[in-house]
């Protein structure tokens, strides 16, 4: 019997008047699956599956506690991994599973694969092709998913028939469920740069690992099903990765599905996590913060954290992609004003957005209506925290989310000249600079992520100040903003010595007609 001997991390979720706690071993444990992504651990005998390969990966004691079908699926996961060459899909737990049943999924599934140690998200993969968008997608792409509840009847490959219609028309009830998967998938799209679009057909083609492409019309890129997993407790749900992305919702777990406390948090919150596998995440644990794609299930928030919208803009960009150009730039006004220009008093501040890596500029439209003056703000968003992808422990040394990248700005004019270019901190540190706009026009804030290949997060601030301008009172050679006989003195000095200030007519010529100018200005006075 081969025994994993590997320091193992089990993180517990107390369940305590409706929140959800991170602590010490104990009588609740979740686990959302494991980080996949990495090289395929080889068997003695390499490239062959042994004939029992539980007992390869664990001990008696977690073979025992493991139910039939809970033997089954790990069997299942690890033929996906050495026969088709798949990564094997994200599981979550049910907080009430029996510790033993989560320490054997974990170690089985971490030990077909590597663990990551990211200093932060483990984007393991992203889509690259959808019904959609078509082909050709890569880094910082924005993406559009469509996703579909398939029939029931419909085959999971691996676990049987799909009942997930009936399970939380009966739970939840019909036209009540489906806004909640909408909800959850939301979550991501509001703040990265992907779109759910739901699919209202679906031909009930399998749902298995390699997946069916997604067809407008015929079936989402994503597909939703349910099927009696292992019954109350155990396994939760699992998700495939890209291009892929199809979940699988465990029609046992009926008590926990059916709370409706703040607002089905508890479905919300499994649905958004496997969502966050769909589009490439993996696992991470941290000792100081809390993540949606920790491996637990944790409802004492809703939706993405910091590090989870670091990792989901990294692959699809912020909500304002693909604004790295003049002609693409994101329309601040619209986003204050409803259109028109900024005058004094108006002001914009707009979070979470990013570059991704060292070609992203962020170009953001201002029009201005008067002559103002802009205060423009640039700060790093993100904080520090202790994170490693699962099975590292969370512990360690602290990231520096704030500190990725040098963030820079400019503001440009309307043909892309610079105005200004800001750069006065290192990394970590805000940018501020005031610049006066004394011509109403288009202009343009450009935010610069500098040359590091990886995602800054960061919020901008923008205010605006009616600029007051003087006009100018040319006979005014002293200064002073009246008109007297020193102003006449001065000027005849300057004309005597052929002063350019003196040249009133702008001709190189020192003659009365100079002399005249300057009366007539002196006549009429200053402003």
């Amino acid at each position: 019997m081969a025994i994993n001997t590997r320091p193992l991390l089990v993180a517990a979720l107390t369940m305590t008047a409706g929140m959800a706690t991170a602590g010490q071993h104990g009588q609740a444990f979740s686990a959302c699956g494991t980080s996949t992504h990495g090289e395929p651990r080889q068997l003695a005998g390499v490239g062959i599956i042994p004939a029992d390969a539980l007992e390869y990966r664990l001990t008696d004691e977690h073979i025992a506690a493991l139910s039939e079908p809970q033997r089954e699926l790990l069997l299942e996961f690890e033929r996906l991994v050495y026969t088709e060459d798949e990564m094997a899909p994200h599981v979550c737990l049910h907080p009430d599973t029996n510790p033993k049943v989560a320490e054997a999924f974990e170690l089985f599934l971490n030990d077909l694969w590597f663990a990551n140690s990211p200093n932060s998200f483990i984007l393991s993969t992203r889509w690259s092709s959808t019904a959609t968008n078509g082909g050709g997608l890569g880094q910082g792409d924005p993406t559009t998913l469509r996703y579909s509840y398939i029939p029931d009847g419909t085959n999971i490959v691996g676990e049987g028939s799909s009942n997930l219609h009936t399970f939380f028309n009966q739970r939840i009830g019909a036209g009540n469920w489906e806004p909640l998967f909408q909800q959850a998938l939301d979550a991501w799209g509001d703040l990265s740069g992907l779109t759910y679009v739901y699919e209202p057909n679906d031909d009930g083609a399998n749902l298995s690992s390699s997946g069916n492409p997604g067809i407008i019309g015929v079936r989402g890129d994503v597909r939703i099903g349910a099927n009696f997993i292992d019954g109350n407790g155990g396994v939760l749900a699992y998700n495939y990765f890209p291009n892929g992305g199809d979940m699988v919702i465990d029609s046992g777990d009926g008590s926990f599905y059916g709370s409706s406390s703040n607002n089905y948090i508890r479905l919300r919150n499994v649905v958004t996590h496997e969502a966050g596998h769909g589009i490439g995440l993996a696992h991470v644990e941290s000792d100081s913060n809390r993540f949606l794609m920790e491996p637990f299930i944790d409802i004492s928030f809703s939706g993405p954290q910091i590090d989870d919208i670091r990792g989901a803009q990294r692959g699809y960009g912020d909500m304002d992609e693909n604004n790295n150009s003049l002609g693409q730039a994101s329309q601040l006004q619209d986003l204050t004003l409803g259109g028109g220009g900024f005058v004094g008093g108006n002001f914009k501040i707009i979070n979470f957005r990013s570059t991704d890596d060292n070609s992203d500029f962020d170009y953001y439209s201002v029009p201005t209506a008067e002559p103002v003056t802009m205060n423009v703000q640039l700060t790093p968003q993100g904080g520090s925290y202790q994170i490693t992808g699962q099975g590292g422990g969370g512990g360690g040394s602290f990231f520096n989310a704030n500190a990725v990248s040098n963030l820079a700005f400019s503001v440009r004019d309307a043909n892309g000249n610079f105005v200004i270019d800001v750069d006065d901190t290192g990394a970590g540190l805000s940018e501020f600079a005031s610049v006066e706009l004394p011509d109403p026009g288009q202009y343009y804030i450009v935010v610069d992520g500098g040359n590091t290949n990886g995602t800054q997060l960061f919020s901008l601030t923008v205010t605006f100040t009616t600029l007051v301008i003087e006009e100018e009172c040319p006979a005014d050679f002293t200064g002073e903003g009246d008109l007297n006989f020193l102003d006449v003195s001065a000027f005849l000095t300057a004309f005597g010595n052929q002063e350019s200030s003196a040249d009133f007519v702008v001709d190189g010529n020192y003659n009365f007609l100079d002399v005249s100018a300057f009366l007539t200005a002196f006549s009429e006075g200053c402003p």
